[in-house]
């Protein structure tokens, strides 16, 4: 498929559909649970294993000291760590294979609802250790990411491109930094909000798991019919389990609020010591990201919407979310996306290949209606209370184009801050 209507309109709308998955928050009663007497115990070996890149001694280690003291909180962020790695791991390989399967042979849907729900029970125990370990206020360790000897891109060795995949590869100034400075393998002291920073991003990406696991993938003859363009080819994605779609919505509704505790921990913060993701205030950062307190202010702002988005307050405006693209239609689309709906009232997805010529011929509002119409339903309404993220986004968007800021960094701060 070709044209520049899809980043103008699809894309975005899908990117707004889910953009719960990045960050969101509620404002209101969000204090952690705080032991009333914090332990205060540490676990030096269990961490210096964890340093060392010995993670299955350091996960042994920190499920030991567990066994002695469960309020151990730097102990539940060694047995996070080390099992949230072993279950990326194992959850990319198993998705290497289903991949592979499906080209060759067609979808092992028995491989991959066993490779799901095997990544989300264990995602499930990784939150567990990090919801007790946000219980102590005064949680901290010490980590150089980029010093892990992992072989990440699966050659058999650690080589030279894993040893960089870590680094920190630009400087405050946006200068690359020469290969071998010190600065590239800082060590970061990660704390109570960086906790909060993980069990969001842990939310969002077991949600995302939540929906894989909920719908059947198309067949390759279906895949193939509609990308040749051939006739009226319909490509359906069938919805098999709505309850995990509403379970979807329960984990990004977690990771809203644990979003919304970690910026608000961050916002508290009086030290200023090698952080994660600064506040305003702070100084001591090797993330080349320095913030300031309108982006703050921004990162709120955004939180809110998401989150009314997601409670149904507002919608999805088509119209203004269609010219945030290059692409600016003289008649956008109209009507709203109500996404809210999309996880509480599901259905299959699909996509008609007629619709999809028609919009590339022509790029008319009706075209783009109609494939608007396939994709969401009922979902799509004519009115609903527009949400005011589009006209962030289209902010940013004009920064980015006066050169007062680049996309790269603009992005990146999306990534960085969940």
């Amino acid at each position: 498929m070709r044209g520049t209507w899809r980043s103008g309109l699809i894309g975005w709308v899908l990117l707004g559909s889910f953009a719960g998955a990045w960050q969101g928050c509620h404002h209101e009663g969000l204090r952690a649970e705080v032991d009333l007497v914090p332990s205060r115990a540490q676990a030096p070996e269990a961490l210096a294993a964890l340093q060392a890149s010995r993670f299955e001694e350091a996960e042994r280690l920190a499920v030991a000291g567990l066994a002695q003291e469960d309020r151990n909180a730097q102990a539940h962020l060694v047995a996070a760590l080390t099992r949230y790695k072993r279950a990326m791991h194992q959850l990319v390989s198993d998705l290497i294979g289903v991949g592979a399967a499906y080209f060759a042979q067609g979808l092992n849907q028995q491989y991959l609802d066993f490779a799901l729900g095997n990544a989300l029970t264990e995602l499930q125990a990784v939150d567990q250790h990090l919801a007790r370990a946000a219980r102590d206020p005064g949680v901290a360790l010490e980590l150089c990411l980029a010093c892990w000897e992992v072989d990440w891109n699966r050659s058999g060795e650690v080589d030279a491109w894993d040893r960089r995949v870590g680094e920190v590869e630009l400087g405050p100034d946006g200068e690359e930094l020469p290969a071998g400075d010190p600065r590239r393998r800082p060590t970061f002291r990660f704390d109570a909000g960086d906790v909060h920073w993980a069990r969001a991003m842990l939310a969002f990406q077991r949600a995302l798991l939540e929906v894989l696991s909920a719908y059947q993938a198309p067949s390759r003859g279906e895949l193939g019919a509609a990308f040749e363009g051939r006739g009226q080819a319909r490509v359906v994605i069938r919805l098999r389990d709505p309850a995990r779609i509403l379970r979807a919505r329960e984990q990004v509704l977690l990771g809203l609020a644990e979003a919304e505790r970690c910026r608000q921990a961050y916002l508290a913060e009086t030290d200023d010591d090698r952080e994660w993701v600064p506040n305003p205030r702070q100084k001591s950062y090797a993330l080349p990201l320095p913030v300031d307190a309108a982006l703050y202010e921004t990162w709120a702002g955004v939180l809110l919407d998401l989150t009314r988005l997601l409670e149904g307050e507002e919608g999805l405006g088509v119209a203004d979310v269609a010219q945030l693209g290059d692409h600016q239609w003289p008649d956008p689309p109209r009507g709203f996306v109500n996404v809210r709906r999309l996880f509480e009232a599901p259905g299959d997805l699909t996509l008609d290949a007629g619709h999809v010529e028609r919009l590339e011929r022509d790029e008319s509002r009706e075209a783009a209606e109609a494939v608007l119409r396939d994709l969401f339903g009922d979902k799509y309404v004519p009115q609903m209370k527009p949400s005011q993220l589009p006209a962030r986004l289209a902010r940013m968007k004009a920064e980015v184009e006066r050169g007062e800021e680049s996309l790269e960094r603009k992005l990146r701060y999306m990534f960085w801050l969940n």
